[in-house]
């Protein structure tokens, strides 16, 4: 079985563990760009799940017979989030709720429920009654971006020079809603335009 189906695999099982919640919970990081269908140099070994504060303990309680650490406030000098682990036909699974970024000036806020879900995608099974949500590529292009993570902004941004009117009602409303500064926009807007003048 290949990384690609166990990441399939293990997104279901959350997908069915959470159904009967009223939780809202987002796939992110390298599954979500892999779910996409995006050329990365490796597969995902792990899933990345985001949702706001106030969903973790609900997520944690439906999650929690693949509990392998409970939630737990985690700090760094770049990252603030509410974090617990789970394993999930043998994929680590990330439940990170209330996520910030903090960089160069920049202060990034996953909001799950106001921002991310109604830019989000939609992946559904037919099995399941609800379908899960794949974070924006906006999202994953301002992540990476803060992080430093050229190779994956390189990436994301030739997937959304192929549709770019699909994604800039996301884009926007991520700007808009998060502080970011006006250097680090003009720096990122600048790939993105050397991109679509074909010279990335």
């Amino acid at each position: 079985m290949t990384e690609h189906d166990r990441i399939h695999r293990a997104l279901a099982a959350v997908m069915k563990a959470t159904e009967s919640s009223k939780a809202k919970w987002i796939v992110g990081g390298s599954a979500s760009l892999m779910l996409r269908g995006l050329p990365l140099s490796a597969e995902p070994r792990d899933l990345d799940i985001y949702c706001d504060d106030v969903d973790v303990a609900s997520i944690y309680e439906s999650l929690k017979p693949f509990a392998i650490e409970e939630p737990k406030l985690s700090i760094t000098d770049m990252y603030r989030s509410n974090l617990s682990r789970y394993l999930i036909h043998d994929v680590q699974v990330e439940l990170v709720g209330g996520f910030h970024v903090f960089a160069g000036g920049n202060h990034y806020e996953t909001m799950v429920r106001e921002l991310l879900i109604p830019h989000a995608e939609q992946m559904q099974w037919a099995e399941r009654v609800n379908p899960a949500f794949i974070a924006p590529l906006a999202h994953e292009l301002w992540f990476n971006f803060l992080r430093d993570r050229m190779d994956r902004v390189e990436l994301i941004i030739q997937a959304f020079a192929e549709a770019p009117a699909r994604h800039e009602a996301a884009l926007l409303a991520i700007e808009a809603s998060n502080a970011l500064t006006l250097e680090a926009k003009r720096s990122l807007h600048h790939l993105m335009s050397v991109r679509e003048a074909g010279g990335l």
